[in-house]
């Protein structure tokens, strides 16, 4: 994730918080104006709300230590306006760790909420002691901020424990059919159910009264259930397989001095979605860098576009001047072997952001995998 902040390591883990975390705090405390709260009030409200997220962050802790005892690591946790994220570097496999590791996010807010009903039921005070039948009265000072507290966290319990992908439910729920059917299978559903709280949300977030931030939520989790269910059938369909099994073997390579006037044969006469991009020196033939399809097609129409605008609006004598292979193409090399595990060279695509690499075996250049391939073979193959 990008444009976070650092606030440091908690457990080891570091711990961000998104650019736009601010903006909750700046809604609530222009609803609290409009409500007509003075600066105690703000302050209270405030408070409440970074004390709300700090149970956020313990909810994930759970999540990540109880990983952490299957030896399983977390990447980080990042708080956004919505919630907190816990990136696991994989999720347990065995269905009944998985269930593990889901159920001891939720049960930090429990845990929570029975200390706080502990605390009440030992000074003799009501639970909902200081707390507004009408919600336009909504205020919170200290004689109800633990209160506040309660309700919230055993919110959170609730909340959290909907059988739907991206909740914790949604994953005690694949955990449950993964005990039976395949992983991809447990997933689907879990992420079918997912989307479909996703839209009721956002139906609800249309009547009268609602947070918009209710919307805010139902995106996230319509797009995070989808992503889940993709990235686990790119899991599964690229599980045990080799970069031998998608590379290409047949291969085009475009000189580096080409440019757009002379790269569209390349496009027009092979399906290859990536080349690599070679210069010729008295030594032999050296690779440069990859470039797509997609990239030479976009610069191609861009060109063009340029082209007639010289000749329409200013001199048809003009000339646009041209895009060569070096400015277009990706200057990142990564060499790969025929053995290596395809799931991981798929990832250091997407991370590095290498669309193309060449694969080289014995020192000699034996094929190409670039990441359209990959994708269509997971699609063959899921």
């Amino acid at each position: 994730m990008k444009q976070r902040l650092k606030l440091g390591k908690i457990s080891g883990i570091p711990l961000y918080v998104h650019w736009t975390f601010p903006l909750l705090i700046l809604y609530f405390v222009y609803d609290g104006l409009n409500r007509g709260m003075d600066a105690v009030g703000l302050l209270w409200l405030v408070g409440f709300i970074l004390t709300i997220f700090f149970c956020v962050v313990l909810h994930e802790l759970g999540h990540s230590l109880s990983a952490r005892w299957y030896g399983i690591d977390t990447e980080d946790i990042t708080l956004l306006p919505i919630g907190g994220v816990a990136r696991l570097k994989s999720m347990p496999r065995q269905p009944w760790r998985e269930i593990v590791v889901a159920v001891m996010g939720p049960m930090v807010n429990v845990a929570i909420a029975a200390g706080l009903f502990v605390y009440f039921w030992l000074s003799s005070r009501s639970v909902f002691h200081g707390i507004p039948e009408a919600a336009e009265e909504l205020v919170i000072n200290g004689s109800n901020f633990l209160s506040w507290l309660f309700i919230t966290n055993v919110g959170l319990v609730i909340f959290n424990c909907i059988p739907a992908f991206p909740m914790d439910g949604g994953r005690v729920l694949r955990g449950l059919l993964g005990l039976r059917f395949k992983r991809v299978t447990a997933t689907k559903v879990a992420s079918i159910l997912g989307r479909i709280c996703a839209i009721g949300f956002a139906v609800l977030s249309f009547l009268p009264g609602q947070s918009p931030f209710l919307l805010l939520i139902a995106i996230f989790i319509y797009f995070t259930a989808s992503q889940e269910y993709q990235s686990v059938r790119t899991e599964e369909a690229l599980r045990e397989k080799t970069v031998r099994d998608a590379m290409r073997t047949q291969f085009t390579m475009i000189p580096i001095e080409t440019n757009l006037d002379n790269v569209v044969p390349y496009v027009t006469t092979t399906a290859e979605q990536g080349f690599l991009v070679v210069e010729s020196t008295e030594y032999g033939t050296d690779l440069k860098g990859g470039i797509t399809r997609p990239r030479i097609v976009k610069a191609i129409k861009r060109h063009k576009g340029q082209e007639n605008f010289f000749e329409k609006y200013l001199s048809r004598r003009s000339k646009v001047k041209g895009f060569f292979m070096h400015e277009l193409m990706n200057d990142k090399v990564r060499y790969l072997t025929p053995d290596m595990p395809l799931p991981m060279v798929y990832q250091e695509m997407m991370q590095l952001g290498i669309p193309v690499m060449p694969v080289r075996e014995n020192n000699e250049l034996v094929g190409v995998l670039d990441y359209y391939q990959v994708r269509e073979f997971v699609k063959l193959n899921s």
